[in-house]
C-alpha cells in the first residue's frame, strides 16, 4: 500500500545507514537546535530579490548591513549559511528550515511572494522598504497633515495588511520610508527644531501622529515599525570620528521613537472628508486635540521629576 508523499518541510525521521554508529540525529534535540542558530542566524538582513537578466524571476539573497549590525559589504547568503546541511535529510530540513526563515529578518522591495507559501509562514521578522505621497514632505504643518491622512497613512496600512496576509507568522514588520530629496534626509514639519530638545520633539511628534493614524487591526499595532531611511543608508553611528559625517545634525531616530510612542495612546479624530471645508474642521480638530495632548504629557513629566511639597 502506498503512501503520501510528506509535505515540504513536515518533520520525517531518519534512519541511519549503520545503527550502531552515533551521528548527528542522535545528539539530544536541544543541541541541534543550539547548533542550527549558530549555523543559520546571521548578523544584519538577507536582502530577497531577483535577478533581472533573467527571463523568469528567480529569487536570490544578499546579507546587507542593518542597524550597524552585518557586514560592511553585502555578501551572498551561499557564503555564510550551510546550506548543504538543509539539503542533507529531511528531519535536518524539516528541523533547521524554521531557523533560518524565523530566526533572521528578511528586506524585501518587491510586491511578488519571495518564498513558497510553506517558508512565508515561518518568517517572523520582515523588513519591507516603502515611498510615500511626495506631498507630505511639504514644510507647512497643515498640509503635511491633510496629505499624511489621505494618502500616507492609508499606504502604509493597505501595504502592511497584506503583508500580513502574506506573511501570518511575522512578529515584527519594519517599514522604513525611503526618501533621498536632493540627497537629504527628509525631516518632517511635525518634527521642527522650533521645539528645543528632543524629548519635546519626539512629544510632539507623537502626539500629532496619534491624531493622524487611525488603528483598526489591534495586531498591526503591536508589530508594526516605521522609520525614515537616511540619505545615504547609514546611521549616525557609522559616521562616529569620520570627517566625511553628514552636516545635518538632525537625529531621524526620532521618527521612529515617536511613532513607538504614538501607537501607545488612544486619541482618535475621524478621517477628513475630501471636500476642503471638512479637511479644515478635521486639521482644526487635529490641532486642538495635538495641543491637549501635549499639555498632558508635559503635566506627566513635571509630576513624575518635581518635588512634592509638604
Amino acid at each position: 500500500m502506498s503512501t503520501n508523499p510528506p509535505v515540504k518541510g513536515q518533520w520525517v525521521q531518519s534512519y541511519k545507514e549503520n545503527p550502531t554508529r552515533v551521528g548527528f540525529l542522535d545528539l539530544p534535540a536541544e543541541l541541534r537546535e543550539y547548533i542550527y542558530d549558530f549555523a543559520f542566524r546571521v548578523q544584519g538582513t538577507i536582502f530577497v530579490y531577483s535577478d533581472h537578466r533573467s527571463r523568469w524571476p528567480i529569487m536570490k539573497g544578499k546579507i546587507v548591513k542593518n542597524k550597524n549590525e552585518g557586514p560592511l559589504e553585502p555578501r551572498s547568503v551561499e557564503s555564510s549559511v550551510p546550506i548543504a546541511l538543509l539539503r542533507s535529510c529531511r528531519q535536518v530540513h524539516a528541523e533547521s528550515c524554521g531557523v533560518l526563515y524565523g530566526n533572521n529578518t528578511y528586506q524585501l522591495w518587491m510586491s511578488h511572494d519571495p518564498f513558497t507559501p510553506f517558508y512565508q509562514s515561518l518568517v517572523r521578522h520582515l523588513v519591507f522598504m516603502t515611498d510615500t505621497d511626495h506631498r507630505i514632505y511639504g514644510d507647512d504643518l497643515e498640509t503635511v497633515g491633510y496629505w499624511w491622512r489621505k494618502r500616507g497613512w492609508p499606504d502604509v496600512i493597505e501595504k502592511s495588511t497584506r503583508l500580513l496576509q502574506r506573511f501570518p507568522g511575522l512578529e515584527s514588520l519594519t517599514m522604513p520610508i525611503q526618501l533621498n530629496r536632493y540627497g537629504r534626509t527628509w525631516r518632517p514639519a511635525f518634527l521642527s527644531s522650533d521645539q528645543k530638545t528632543r524629548e519635546q520633539r519626539v512629544a510632539y511628534a507623537a502626539s500629532w501622529l496619534a491624531i493622524k493614524c487611525p488603528w483598526e487591526d489591534e495586531r498591526l499595532r503591536k508589530l508594526l515599525h516605521l522609520e525614515i531611511m537616511p540619505a545615504s543608508g547609514l546611521s549616525k553611528e557609522a559616521f562616529e570620528g569620520s570627517r566625511f559625517a553628514p552636516e545635518d545634525k538632525w537625529d531621524w531616530t526620532e521618527f521612529a521613537d515617536a511613532f513607538e510612542r504614538m501607537k501607545s495612546m488612544s486619541v482618535t479624530v475621524p478621517a477628513p472628508k475630501d471636500d476642503h471645508v471638512m479637511s479644515s474642521i478635521g486639521s482644526r480638530l487635529s490641532q486642538v486635540a495635538t495641543t491637549i495632548l501635549a499639555i498632558r504629557d508635559a503635566g506627566q513629566s513635571r509630576s513624575i521629576g518635581g518635588s512634592s511639597e509638604g
